[in-house]
């Protein structure tokens, strides 16, 4: 015969016992349990959220399926840092063809343009041409 823990059903006495348990642990009176890495579970925790679903359970006890993942990039990246609205040199004199219709700069078109539209564009009026931005 199978053990009652292989198949997931406990007898009376075998239920009984872990109520009692849990019942002692929410008291005080017995230690808490220990998940993989040592730390305690504290019994106040509903079952649900304490217990991993079937296809992360691992067997013994353990809260790491409710722990935020490890993060995928490595820290370096996240402070790197850039140079947030640089440009590139001085503004140009005169409109180019092929720069952003509203304000002058090379490198976007006008619909990705940041600045404020113009009743009259950089490309009609050849005044106040922004410098290209460093990408």
């Amino acid at each position: 015969m199978a053990s009652a823990s292989a198949i997931g059903k406990l007898s009376r006495e075998e239920f009984r016992r872990q109520k009692d348990l849990e019942a002692a642990r929410k008291a005080g009176t017995a230690p808490a349990a220990l998940d993989e890495e040592g730390k305690p579970i504290n019994p106040h925790i509903p079952q649900y959220i304490s217990q991993a679903p079937w296809y992360l359970d691992t067997g013994a006890p353990s809260l790491s399926h409710q722990r935020r993942p490890a993060a995928a990039k490595p820290p370096s990246e996240i402070d790197s840092w850039y140079d947030r609205g640089a440009r590139a040199g001085p503004a140009a004199k005169k409109y180019r063809k092929g720069a952003c219709e509203n304000c002058g700069a090379m490198t976007h078109k006008k619909q990705d343009c940041l600045e404020r539209p113009r009743k009259k564009g950089a490309k009609f009026t050849n005044k106040d041409i922004q410098a290209d931005e460093d990408l």
